[in-house]
């Protein structure tokens, strides 16, 4: 482009274009994901991957977001909390997100909420536990899904009392979330009279028998294990090998592992009997919104889910939304406070955060949970009685 007339009509054009549409990003309002797609937990990656596709199709489908689309940026944080603080990091400075939601590893969101906070970024946790996230009271933090105090006191330590199991051994991994709930878990116990021992286990083991053989001595009725990703599926496995289980019931106390699709590959017969928390079953819907999730679910991925955190990040995506268009802006203390009043029927309940600080219940809403155990290859919800489809087998 030798003739300098034809070049400056040139850039003349192209400078209008550009000033017409505006850069890509204009015309989106973006909101960022954080979550392991890799390491020992990649299976929630997966999960949450379903849960952003039928969030954005959900969202975009029914106008948007202040007139733009939504887009989702994902981070995988790997749960290690140096991946997870830079990779919020970059979410914020060089994608521009007006929000971040998501993580299940609590030790990742426990460095990932101090970017929040030192950002002031708001950000909206799924599926991390441990009572400190929240407990923080960070102006920026909120959580959309189950605490460790919340999981312990509503719901296991009252389906121990209601199944009237005397005798208790709880097993944790030591990380921020097991070692957290079993200290709650302790303290609900002793409060309920159960005789209890309890022992900590490398989070990546693979070799259980010498804990199990501890274990068996005891003999107790119920234990309480608190093993995230495969390390669950040794323990149940070597559990039944060992004659340890069905005697006593085991119950995975995170949910999701025993709802992977290896679980049975990897624990075969074991797995019989074995009971899980989890916020979903097909025949216990607990919203309209829901039931319409898993039409679209099965609808979009040819199967029924059966990881709950799909829902619990479709769930978070719809509270950014909703934020966002509440507050009519993408300025971050607006989006706090349109959080703060939040009042959304999501696929686990009316979602509201509690606004008395203090404890961990500030900037939490904690979903109803179900304690459901494997008959047979069958999920049958055992607690509480109000959602029960079956009994409890021993």
């Amino acid at each position: 482009m030798k003739n300098p007339k034809v070049k400056l009509l040139f850039l003349l054009f192209t400078s209008a274009v550009i000033l017409a549409v505006g850069p890509a990003w204009a015309n989106t309002v973006k909101v960022g994901v954080v979550g392991p797609r890799t390491g020992g937990a990649a299976a929630t990656g997966q999960a949450f991957d379903e849960g952003i596709k039928l969030a954005i199709n959900y969202i975009n489908n029914k106008g948007g977001v202040l007139g733009k689309k939504l887009e989702v940026v994902f981070e995988d944080t790997a749960g290690a909390p140096d991946k997870a603080a830079s990779g919020f990091e970059r979410l914020v400075t060089r994608d521009k997100v007006v929000m971040v939601v998501g993580e299940s590893h609590s030790s990742a969101a426990l460095a990932e909420i101090e970017v929040a906070n030192r950002m002031k970024v708001p950000f909206i946790v799924a599926e991390a536990w441990a009572d400190p996230i929240t407990a923080k009271n960070y102006e920026y933090v909120f959580r959309a899904g189950p605490s460790n105090s919340g999981v312990v006191n509503e719901t296991i330590a009252k389906w121990v009392a209601h199944a009237g199991f005397k005798k208790a051994y709880i097993v944790a991994e030591n990380s921020d979330w097991g070692l957290g709930i079993a200290e709650l878990t302790e303290k609900a116990l002793i409060a309920l009279g159960v005789k209890y021992e309890k022992l900590t286990t490398e989070r990546k083991s693979q070799d259980h028998y010498t804990e199990l053989t501890k274990i068996k001595e005891f003999a107790p009725e119920v234990i309480l294990a608190y093993v995230y990703g495969d390390g669950l599926h040794f323990f149940v496995a070597q559990a039944g090998e060992l004659k340890v289980s069905p005697r006593a019931v085991i119950l995975d106390g995170a949910g999701p592992p025993s709802l992977w699709p290896d679980f049975w590959k990897n624990v075969g017969e074991y797995g019989n009997l074995e009971t899980f928390v989890s916020s979903m079953h097909e025949k216990v819907e607990l919203t309209p919104l829901a039931a319409e999730f898993r039409t679209m679910y099965e609808k979009e991925f040819g199967k029924s889910p059966t990881d709950y955190k799909s829902r619990s990040i479709f769930d978070a995506i719809l509270i950014a939304a909703d934020a966002v268009k509440r507050a009519g802006c993408t300025d971050a203390d607006s989006l706090v406070k349109a959080l703060k009043k939040t009042e959304l029927e999501g696929t686990r309940g009316i979602i509201k955060f509690g606004t008395t600080p203090g404890g961990p219940e500030y900037h939490q809403w904690m979903p109803p949970m179900l304690i459901i155990q494997w008959q047979d290859r069958n999920q049958v919800v055992i607690y509480p009685p109000k959602a029960a489809t079956g009994t409890l087998k021993r």
